[in-house]
């Protein structure tokens, strides 16, 4: 009996110091070592933005993903075939030439990626004029040549969205431009050129946390009523288009054929007081995909105004956006170690041994 007391007491004792264990409050890791998660930055097919390049490209962004250790970002020169994609959690594809399309076996190799899970992160780039600063440089006359990603959407099967682009009677095909003279950055002038802030984007998505206000010189999307679209223009935005090499068409209507307007009319983001989509973000099977107008946002290089030093990393928000973004692609990849599994085995164990503490007593 004797010996009895003395499990009891030991028993006691034991359940003192797990109560008062428990009831500490402790330090928890957030997030233990883990791998970090692989941005492949695609430069492969003649990109208009140098990755490398921090005045005129993609360098300032990409090097601000890199410093995050979430992310480590690989710059691809060669084919993007499964293997090169194998280890890859979001693909990049930015403003790449209508002249360098992606091969069957890159269309092959991102539709596998796609269903393994990864992520895609697809820019276009808005249409420059002649009379913009940035005709000078001779790879940007061909900003807004979108339709290589349209065409690389249609090889892996991705339905629903598209950039809005338009043929001409001469057979050159043309994406848009937003416009609006409302809410532009230079007060009225240069309407390419716009500030949208929380009016014109779903603030509710995790994308737009903690964002105010952006500037962008953008393309649009198709079709207007678009369903995963998360951010537009405003009532007085538009999408302006090209009627040939230097002149914009109709400022209301675009310049596409009339059979083709009248047979899908709201196919087209190209008219008044539609709020066209120039983002689209949304799950495609167990992969997510963002698709945006401005690649030119998140660049280094200055805004296309001839008396500004501006440039669009800076700008508003732009640069946090584009984490935001790459969170949203990447927050189902790391899953932090939770307090919740080892407090609930600890007091798991404190009921045990309460039981038979209990238990023992009754006995005696």
């Amino acid at each position: 009996m004797s010996q009895l007391r003395k499990v009891s007491r030991v028993l006691a004792v034991v359940v003192t110091v797990m109560v008062l264990l428990s009831s500490l409050q402790t330090g928890v890791t957030a997030q233990a070592d883990l791998d970090p998660i692989v941005v492949l930055y695609d430069a492969s097919h003649n990109q208009q933005h140098d990755a490398l390049d921090a005045e005129d490209g993609l360098k300032l962004m990409i090097d601000m993903v890199n410093a995050s250790t979430r992310y480590i970002v690989r710059v691809n020169t060669d084919e993007l075939t499964e293997r090169i994609l194998n280890d890859v959690d979001i693909l990049i594809i930015a403003s790449p030439d209508e002249n360098s399309p992606f091969s069957s076996t890159e269309a092959d190799g991102i539709a596998e990626m796609l269903t393994n899970g990864s992520s895609l992160f697809l820019l276009g780039d808005p249409t420059i004029e002649q009379s913009s600063r940035y005709w000078a440089a001779a790879l940007m006359q061909d900003l807004g040549e979108n339709q290589a990603i349209n065409s690389l959407l249609d090889s892996i099967n991705v339905t629903g969205v598209r950039f809005s682009v338009n043929e001409t009677t001469i057979g050159d095909i043309y994406s848009d431009t937003m416009f609006d003279y409302d809410n532009t950055v230079f007060n009225g002038s240069y309407p390419q050129m716009i500030e949208l802030d929380s009016t014109t984007w779903e603030v509710n998505h995790p994308i737009f946390r903690n964002i105010n206000e952006l500037f962008t010189m953008t393309a649009t999307l198709k079709p207007v009523e678009l369903a995963s679209g998360i951010a537009t223009g405003y009532d007085t935005t538009f999408a302006q288009y090209k009627a040939g090499p230097n002149n914009w068409a109709n400022y209301s209507y675009s310049n596409m054929t009339i059979s083709d307007f009248e047979q899908d009319p709201l196919s087209y983001s190209a008219i008044n007081g539609t709020f066209p989509s120039w983002m689209s973000a949304f799950e495609y099977d167990e992969s997510k995909i963002v698709m945006i107008g401005s690649t030119l946002m998140f660049t280094g290089r200055g805004l296309d105004h001839p008396d500004t030093d501006l440039r669009w990393f800076y700008m508003g928000d732009n640069a946090r956006f584009f984490m935001n973004i790459m969170n949203w692609l990447s927050q189902d990849f790391i899953e932090a170690p939770s307090a919740i599994v080892p407090m609930l085995i600890i007091s798991s164990v404190v009921m045990i041994v309460g039981v038979a503490f209990y238990l023992l007593k009754k006995i005696r």
